[in-house]
């Protein structure tokens, strides 16, 4: 077979795969919301028109009823949803989609209809509202994101390859920092290494902080000037496929001083006392209250001010989160940050942080870095 016809078979069964991804969570979608007369959701916010069509426009509706999709954009990408979204009927919303929905939902007899009430702006929902004022509206925000709560193969692939992506940036930066260049400098060698690495992009909120500044549990990029006896801080995320990663690690500029190395293996341990317990049936505060607690009797519990982690997906912060007032039981197909910290004004501050699925019989650790403290030499 030439190389040609091999991508092009490839390509194909990716393109397969996806739609039989995408059909999947529709079904979902509909035995999940679909119940007590509730007959179709409208999908407004970009996350959710991305995950229930792979369409990436940045214009645009979906509207799922019990047996049909349609997906409404304009002009611009009418092509590009076809060719993204094959399971949807591509409509024309010629300027504007809520009179266009209006039409689709009374040609389908329409008369519950589920929203995103987190999502949709109060101007949109009182279009929609004026336009359809028979309609019975209900929230369905809340049941959209426990369906996303779980990770399907597709999802988790796109996770392994942006981990893979902060693993090899952490091992680069490794050999680049160096005392007297800049955060900003260390931050944009991290973007420049990942993208070139096929990131599509990376997490908004990168944190590079270094000596003092370490402290700052998300203390971005500065042009503060890397020092010897400094902490650096790396909180990076590469993003593919649509789909966030997050990944901190913490090393010491010069041979670091007992505090530093005190500082660290109490982080370090935090982490792996959490990891150690984690797995399905376990409880999300739980867990969190284990990795505090180590925190805590190494006298330090008043300098770790987050949660223990958080869930990840199209959203750098989704749901569930590793936090006191979380009481998420994890299931196999949950992906989650362990990230404990401990945060000194004045002085710096540790995370250790890894990316976790959660699997019938455990977790997979999709983080491979090392966790021994890393000692840039000068």
């Amino acid at each position: 077979m030439s190389i040609f016809l091999q991508r092009e078979f490839a390509f194909f069964h990716f393109k397969e795969g996806v739609v039989s991804l995408i059909t999947k969570r529709i079904q979902n979608l509909r035995a999940e919301l679909f119940t007590e007369g509730n007959e179709a959701a409208l999908i407004t916010s970009p996350e959710n028109r991305f995950y229930f069509s792979g369409f990436k426009g940045s214009s645009g509706v979906l509207l799922i009823t019990k047996e049909d999709a349609y997906l409404l954009t304009d002009f611009r990408y009418i092509d590009q949803a076809k060719e993204e979204a094959p399971f949807f009927t591509v409509v024309n919303h010629q300027r504007k989609a809520f009179p266009t929905v209006t039409e689709t939902i009374e040609k389908h007899g329409v008369k519950k209809l589920g929203v995103e009430f987190g999502k949709m702006p109060i101007q949109e929902y009182k279009e929609l509202e004026s336009l359809n004022p028979k309609l019975q509206i209900f929230d369905s925000e809340e049941a959209i994101y426990k369906l996303r709560m779980i990770k399907d193969q597709g999802e988790i692939e796109s996770f392994r390859k942006g981990i893979a992506m902060c693993d090899q940036a952490f091992k680069h930066s490794l050999s680049f920092i160096r005392p007297g260049m800049s955060e900003k400098e260390l931050g944009l060698e991290l973007e420049f290494f990942m993208r070139k690495a096929g990131a599509d992009g990376i997490k908004e909120n990168h944190v590079i902080a270094s000596g003092e500044r370490s402290s700052l549990p998300h203390g971005q990029a500065t042009e503060r000037i890397i020092q010897v006896g400094d902490f650096v801080k790396m909180d990076i995320g590469a993003k593919v496929n649509g789909y966030y990663t997050d990944f901190t690690r913490t090393v010491v500029v010069g041979e670091p001083t007992d505090k530093h190395v005190e500082i660290y293996n109490i982080v370090k341990k935090a982490q792996e006392v959490a990891l150690n317990a984690i797995g399905p049936g376990k409880v999300c505060s739980e867990l969190d209250g284990l990795a505090r607690g180590v925190i805590a009797e190494a006298g330090y519990g008043e300098n770790f001010g987050h949660s223990l982690g958080h869930s990840i997906g199209l959203a750098v912060h989704e749901s569930p989160a590793m936090r006191a007032t979380d009481d998420t039981i994890l299931q196999p197909g949950m992906v989650i940050t362990v990230e404990p910290g401990i945060y000194i004004p004045g002085f710096g501050g540790v995370r250790i942080e890894d990316f976790i699925v959660i699997t019938e019989d455990g977790y997979e650790n999709l983080t491979t870095a090392t966790k021994e403290l890393q000692v840039i030499p000068v």
